[in-house]
């Protein structure tokens, strides 16, 4: 069984790229590929979805701990 598994992991292993292409390319092509692929941009999204709520949980704590000890 184990190797029918590995065998269709490896013909599949094609679809695993996201698009064609190389990232090396001059800074202004490489803005603008970042900035108008899907992938990238559904991945930028979830970075900034994240940090914010882990700002957001990070101010609760630190204004829960500032009560608890009274300072202000």
């Amino acid at each position: 069984m184990m190797k029918i598994l590995m065998a269709f992991v490896l013909a599949c292993s094609g679809y695993a790229w996201a698009h064609p292409g190389e990232h090396h390319d001059n800074l202004f092509a490489t803005l603008i590929h970042l900035l108008t692929e899907p992938d990238h941009l559904a991945m930028a999204a979830a970075a900034i979805i994240g940090g914010a709520l882990g700002a957001g949980v990070l101010r609760r704590r630190a204004a829960a701990k500032r009560r608890m000890f009274g300072r202000r």
